[in-house]
């Protein structure tokens, strides 16, 4: 019985393993499921957007070129008929047979594209120079696997995303401000159209057939900073911004581990900014925006931290670019929010009249350097009231300073005893009572001073204008670090001077602090552009020039001494 049952399971699952190898070997092609309603509507939707050049898709011989083998991933998912990659076996495949670019230019950029991959490899800005004094090249060029400008991402299928990336795509100009790229191989299709559209404005419209989701990169990285360029200018590594819940987010290179999104409006941008210059894309549907870190290594081979962003989207995108200068005037010309990237810190509302000043003060002395100085002593000259009212609070405060040591010698036990501090309180302010002195009204113009200063400083530190400015002499560029350090030394010793010109009623411990802030600027300030060393320099020189003046004032307002008697008079008095 039991030899029986044996034999029945090793004949049923023969049949099995039999029937199982018969049904895989006559199983049809899922190509020939494809309907062909669905290729004459795929083939339909392609042709009336773009049109390949027979030149593109052919080889030296008049024939058609073979179009790139997918990878055996690639080619294995599209045998799946539940895959994404399926819905494209039924479009012709599409490539061409050489590595060809497309230079695309107008009056302030040349932008070339490689239809390896379909992807921008050189965008220069015409009106912006390197260290070189060459037009300033703003595409990073990294090695692979760092993805160049416009390149594609799919998250979930990295084989694809490197099999889009070495794929050739055919390629049509479009008059002088266009290109088509087109590349189908069965698995997978995909379209890139790309339109300058003015100034450092492109539009890009994409379509992927057969793999979705996928996310539309920015490249990696900005600019191609030399180490002598990143050691003296205060230029920061490129950042991912996006815009989100009606402000901005960052995320810095050497702080991103893993992918970050943020959900992005029909209004909204997403890409890549350093301290000068800018690449996003705008979406014009709702869309989701990436930053995803990229492994890249320097000349050293060793790891650098580096980024990239983009904007995710399935089957059809459409997005504007801007790529180009954080210049306030062309970004708000641009009418796209764009302006908000740049960014003055809090007190933004007086900084952008400022700016606005400082290049106003430039179109009639054609030198930004001069421009600083002359708008430093207009910001000083607005504020002298202020100044000289603090002033003058300080020598009054300095003057009751022996009676309110006495005061505080009364109460010795005040630090201890409540109510000791309280009556010490007390005294204190009937004294100033009683000489009409207001505490806060040393502090307060002070502090009203402070919100244009900082302004002012925020937009000599991040002002594109400022960029390859040169001034006088050794300054050939107030973007950059001075490595003289004359004017650092300088703007030290004014420091020094202003503050030995300053009443105070410090103790001796609290004077050795006040003798080692300027130091501390000084080491602060170090590595900062020299346009603001520049503008804390004439600052502090224009400060004590102020004191110089109130204390003068002051001898001339105080009331004269009685009148020295002469001596024969005493003598008849005594």
């Amino acid at each position: 019985m039991e030899k029986r049952l044996l034999l029945a399971a090793v004949l049923s699952l023969g049949v099995l393993f039999l029937w199982e190898a018969i049904a895989a070997k006559n199983a049809p092609h899922p190509a020939a499921a494809t309907t062909a309603a669905a290729t004459g509507r795929l083939a339909g939707t392609t042709s009336a957007r773009s049109t390949v050049s027979p030149g593109s898709v052919t080889g030296a011989s008049g024939a058609p070129a073979a179009s790139s083998p997918a990878s055996s991933a690639t080619s294995a998912a599209a045998s799946d008929p539940a895959s994404p990659l399926a819905s494209a076996s039924s479009i012709a495949p599409v490539s061409a047979a050489t590595e060809q670019t497309t230079v695309l230019t107008n009056d302030v950029v040349r932008a070339t594209f490689s239809n390896r991959g379909a992807v921008l490899v050189s965008y220069v800005l015409l009106h912006h120079t390197d260290e070189q004094k060459q037009p300033l090249e703003l595409v990073r060029q990294l090695p692979a696997p760092a993805p160049k400008p416009l390149a594609l991402d799919f998250p979930s299928r990295p084989e694809t995303t490197e099999h889009v990336a070495q794929a050739l795509f055919s390629s049509e100009p479009v008059g002088k401000d266009g290109v088509d790229f087109r590349y189908a191989d069965g698995a997978i299709a995909v379209t890139k159209q790309i339109r300058l559209v003015g100034g450092y404005l492109f539009d890009v419209h994409t379509e992927v057939t057969g793999a979705a989701p996928y996310t539309l990169l920015v490249g990696t990285g900005l600019r191609n900073a030399s180490g002598e360029e990143q050691v003296s200018r205060y230029a920061p590594p490129a950042a991912a911004l996006a815009t989100s819940g009606g402000g901005l987010s960052r995320a810095r290179p050497e702080k991103i581990e893993k992918p970050q999104a943020w959900p992005l409006d029909a209004k909204g941008f997403a890409g890549l900014e350093d301290n000068y210059f800018l690449a996003v894309l705008l979406p014009r549907q709702t869309s989701t925006a990436v930053a995803l870190p990229v492994a890249v290594k320097d000349a050293a081979n060793k790891p650098t931290p580096s980024i990239t962003a983009g904007v995710s989207g399935s089957g059809v995108l459409d997005t504007r670019a801007y790529f180009g200068p954080k210049d306030v005037e062309v970004l708000e010309s641009a009418h796209l929010g764009l302006e908000r990237t740049v960014d003055f810190g809090w007190f933004g509302i007086l900084a952008r009249p400022l700016l606005w000043l400082l290049k106003r003060t430039y179109s009639y002395v054609h030198n930004f350097g001069l421009s600083i100085l002359l708008v430093t002593f207009a910001i000083r000259l607005l504020l002298f009231p202020l100044m000289h009212k603090s002033y003058s609070s300080m020598k009054k405060m300095q003057k009751l300073a022996p009676r309110m040591n006495a005061i505080k010698d009364k109460y010795k036990k005040a630090k201890t005893d409540a109510a000791q501090r309280q009556k010490m309180n007390e005294e204190i302010m009937k004294l100033y009572q009683s000489e009409g002195y207001n505490p806060m009204s040393g502090c307060f113009p002070i502090l009203l001073q402070l919100p244009i200063l900082v302004a002012f400083y925020n937009v000599l530190s991040r002002s594109i204008e400022l960029r390859h400015a040169p001034f006088i002499l050794w300054i050939k560029d107030l973007s950059a670090v001075d490595h003289s350090y004359v004017l650092l030394i300088l703007m030290i010793v004014s420091m020094y001077v202003q503050q030995a010109m300053t009443p105070t009623t410090a103790d001796p411990a609290q004077k050795k602090i006040f003798m080692a802030m300027p130091l501390l600027w000084g080491f602060f300030l170090k590595d900062m552009p020299s346009g603001l060393v520049l503008y804390w320099l004439f600052s502090n020189v224009l400060t004590v020039f102020q004191q110089m003046l109130i204390n003068r004032m002051s001898r001339t307002d105080e009331p004269a001494g009685p009148a020295k008697q002469p001596k024969k008079l005493r003598q008849a008095r005594a």
